[in-house]
């Protein structure tokens, strides 16, 4: 059957990114967050000025990939004389106050025309400055309720924080004797010369100067004689509360102007160093031994969470890259570096110093310690420690390797560390992603409830590290609250969502990536057919697992690509045992919730979240496919509910990616109005008999090393030279620090080499007769540790029986992984893999009486399996 394809329309992410420019909802969003709302780069402190020069704009929206005069232009691209006549009219008032924020541009527009210096000529007129920002044209006069309007919105945002919501507290100034448009004209600070004084200041510095933040801020102090008389003032302050307290640095205006430039010119390339850095290894691969490295650096702990570069551990001149720091270098020359567990997957170093709690481990390439310890081979000549403590990771590490300095790893003494950032400053509320909550105190944070609703009790629980507490939770939660210490002046916001709000855009597979297939695309000759069945279904909702929560939490990062790494970082977190990531990760493939990318030209992998799409198996059933959010879960259950549609969730299997069924008439018609792609499925599918329906490798495997030989007897692959010598085929991985893994099939048949992991594995047990599937009660299950289906076959096995693929829990403690598979399917599989699949237990490739039961149901159906035809 042919498929049919309606797809909603979708922009790739560099179109939405060029397109948003000029999209008011976009800078809305951004100006809200960076200006606005507590979450920002200024926190919780009050707004006294505004920095609205074209540098500070480019930080607002994060397009560090346009110049600062682009993205002047392209703001004031969004005002004409007439909205701006419009927003600021005679007759504004306290009560405009919802006017105002819903157009929060509008009042950065009245700091931007004194703080810029492009396209405003050089005078110092505010009205001359705003006629030339809009068109070029006569100075604008008919704009006067500019202070009428800063005090409305200063107004109704004191109103929100009463009601608990996260926004900065304004503090206007004396407008002095302009009436009108005093107020904007005092809060625009800096100007766009005080920006130009002060980065000439910073310029004269010399690199070192910028290793850390009090050294800077001395730095600036010391030569403030050259600055504006204002800002002269503003640094002494700054310096002084700095030396009493270091936590007042974070948030303060004149410190975020600061980082700013040091921002801009780290990024510009005038200098090189900045006082936060980190360096972090994310492991993947089946066997842990393949690690993509990040490095993050800036002026903020924001920063760190926007990698500078993402390359494999195995990149060619990776040195190259780690240049771009001289820290950075210095500490990978030492061909030792010592990496803390910061949680899952992810092991970091950077500038704090290294703590004693913290499980550690060590990428080394030095002879000295591969012969002293046993390691495990990671790629590029690196090998990986096993975990360990600080103490005997130092005594392993050579000495010369560099420590951080403790002294700029000062931090607030009141701090969230680690969560999923959402939109407006909250965070992920669901257990495994909560923040841990950061005291230098004994005891647990006093909590407040903002806000007047009732809101859930929040629990915490102190943790190995003094002064670190983790909320205790087994349920999302949602809210606002306030944290403090006893005996402690200060407070910090803490505020949760369970659940994100809905993608809109959807990243597409880059140009420099690539499809992994398991199986040739063309039957020719098929040795079965496999026909969709009638499946009944019913409600089997089953308890909420904690796959949920990592399906969240997915679905919050889904905007782009994202390294093998970190998916299964995000994944371990909440999964009982570490080696069911590569299951739950292939269940969530099936379901066509994640789809992976093969890069090119190296050995890592990426992950991308495919959108929603609406699956027909008949003419009213379909399945839900792709990422589903809770949002967007609710937003189809309430359209579906419209149209007399019934929604059906499965989730009895909690390991397992969750299905979602549709029964009903106008599906397509849901899915248009859902802007969901809709697509017919095919019921029916031809396979040819292995080994001719594998996707032959055609490289040659030169360069490529045994590494790993398959272990019928453990069921996994075992390490070269752990692996016992065997009579029969054998399969060996062998890799390549750049390029992508091969497996070696011998013996038993022509030798074979494959890409795919999934056809190795099923090939070897077909060819050494070894059972890898077993047919239990309905359907298979794997015997092995590892092992699954070829992709398309899994997809069409769990369409055509709306049923769950992938790992399961026994009631013994033992995993396994399930395929919903009908005795007709089970026969015809076994025409088209043989041996490696088993109707009773591990029949050594001899059909056991079940199967033979299979073919004689299948003959009364009026099927004729032909049994020569079986692929051995």
């Amino acid at each position: 059957m042919a498929v049919v394809t309606v797809k909603a329309s979708t922009k790739a992410s560099t179109t939405f990114e060029r397109d948003s420019l000029g999209d008011v909802h976009f800078w809305e969003s951004k100006l809200k967050m960076h200006y606005f709302l507590t979450s920002g780069p200024y926190g919780d402190t009050p707004m006294r000025s505004v920095d609205a020069t074209p540098e500070e704009l480019r930080q607002a929206i994060g397009r560090e990939d346009l110049s600062p005069e682009q993205v002047a232009q392209a703001f004031c691209r969004l005002f004409t004389r007439e909205n701006v006549k419009n927003f600021f009219p005679p007759d504004a008032s306290s009560r405009d106050g919802p006017r105002a924020l819903r157009a929060l541009r509008f009042f950065i527009l009245t700091c931007h025309i004194t703080a810029t210096s492009h396209g405003a000529g050089t005078t110092q007129n505010f009205r001359v400055r705003l006629g030339q920002l809009l068109d070029e044209g006569d100075p604008e006069h008919g704009v006067s309720g500019v202070n009428e309007m800063w005090r409305a919105l200063a107004s109704v945002i004191d109103r929100k924080r009463q009601q608990g919501e996260p926004w900065r507290r304004i503090v206007l100034p004396d407008p002095g004797r302009e009436k009108l448009i005093g107020i904007a004209l005092r809060l625009a600070k800096p100007s766009w010369a005080d920006r130009r004084a002060l980065r000439a200041v910073m310029q004269k510095f010399p690199e070192r100067t910028f290793e850390d933040r009090f050294t800077l801020l001395d730095a600036v102090c010391a030569r403030r004689a050259d600055l504006p008389l204002w800002l002269q003032s503003e640094v002494k302050k700054l310096h002084d509360s700095y030396r009493a307290a270091p936590a007042s640095l974070f948030g303060n205006a004149t410190w975020q102007l600061i980082s700013s430039i040091a921002s801009d010119m780290l990024k510009s390339g005038d200098k090189r160093l900045a006082p936060l850095w980190q360096l972090t290894a994310l492991f993947s691969g089946w066997d842990g031994d393949q690690v993509d490295l990040q490095l993050a650096r800036g002026m903020r702990e924001s920063d760190l969470a926007k990698p500078v570069w993402t390359r494999d551990i195995g990149t060619p001149n990776l040195n190259r890259y780690m240049a771009v720091d001289s820290r950075v270098q210095a500490l990978w020359n030492s061909d030792a570096v010592l990496f803390q567990q910061a949680g899952g997957a992810s092991w970091t170093v950077g500038h704090r110093p290294p703590r004693e709690d913290l499980p550690t481990l060590l990428l080394t390439r030095l002879p000295r310690i591969l012969s002293g310890c046993r390691t495990r081979p990671v790629g590029g000549g690196w090998h990986a420690t096993r975990p360990m403590s600080l103490q005997e990771a130092r005594a392993l590490r050579d000495p010369r390797a560099m420590v951080p300095n403790a002294a700029d790893s000062a931090q607030p003494p009141l701090r969230l560390e680690g969560g999923i950032r959402l939109s407006d400053g909250y965070l992920l509320g669901r257990p495994g992603y909560f923040p841990t909550v950061h005291l230098s105190d004994s005891l647990p944070p006093r909590v407040a409830t903002r806000g007047e609703q009732e809101q859930q009790h929040l629990t915490f629980e102190a943790t190995a590290v003094d002064g670190v507490f983790k909320i205790v939770s087994s349920k999302p939660i949602h809210g606002i609250w306030t944290l403090s210490r006893n005996k402690q002046s200060d407070e910090l916001p803490l505020r949760l969502m369970s659940r994100s709000t809905i993608i809109e855009d959807w990243p597409d597979r880059a140009d420099t990536a690539r499809e992994l297939k398991e199986m040739q695309a063309e039957v020719t000759q098929p040795a079965a057919t496999l026909r969709f069945e009638v499946a009944t279904v019913r409600d089997c909702k089953g308890s909420e697992s904690p796959l949920t929560h990592a399906l969240e939490a997915l679905y919050c990062r889904g905007k782009a690509a994202r390294s093998e790494g970190e998916v299964v970082d995000l994944l371990s977190r909440v999964l009982p045992e570490p080696r069911t990531v590569w299951d739950v990760l292939r269940s969530l493939e099936e379901a066509r919730w994640l789809v992976r990318d093969v890069n090119r030209t190296w050995r890592g992998r990426k992950w991308r979240l495919l959108p929603p799409q609406i699956i027909a198996t008949s003419e009213t059933t379909a399945m839900c496919e792709g990422a589903w959010g809770e949002a967007a879960l609710e937003k189809l259950d309430a359209l579906s509910t419209e149209r007399g549609i019934r929604v059906t969730q499965i989730r009895s299997d909690p390991w397992s990616a969750p299905l979602v069924q549709l029964e009903g008439r106008g599906l397509e018609r849901l899915a248009a109005i859902g802007k969901w792609a809709f697509e017919k499925a095919p019921d029916q599918m031809p396979l040819t008999a292995a080994p001719d329906c594998w996707l032959r490798d055609r490289r040659e495997g030169i360069g490529h090393k045994v590494v790993g030989r398959w272990s019928a007897k453990h069921g996994h692959f075992l390490p070269a030279e752990a692996a016992p010598a065997v009579n029969g085929p054998v399969l060996e991985r062998l890799v390549r620090d750049d390029d992508q893994d091969i497996y070696r099939l011998t013996g038993a048949g022509a030798d074979l080499l494959l890409e795919s992991r999934v056809a190795a594995i099923l090939e070897h047990h077909r060819r050494s007769r070894i059972a890898l599937f077993q047919l239990n009660g309905e359907g298979l299950e794997r015997i092995c540790q590892d092992g699954h289906l070829p992709l398309d076959l899994a997809i069409f096995l769990r369409r055509g029986h709306a049923a769950q693929t992938g790992p399961i829990l026994r009631t013994d403690g033992t995993w396994t992984y399930h395929y919903p598979v009908s005795t007709t399917d089970f026969v015809a599989l076994c025409h088209v893999y043989g041996p490696a699949l088993s109707g009773s237990g591990r029949s050594q490739g001899r059909m056991g009486r079940t199967v033979m039961h299979s073919l004689g149901d299948a003959r009364r159906r009026g099927l004729r399996p032909n049994m020569l035809s079986r692929g051995h």
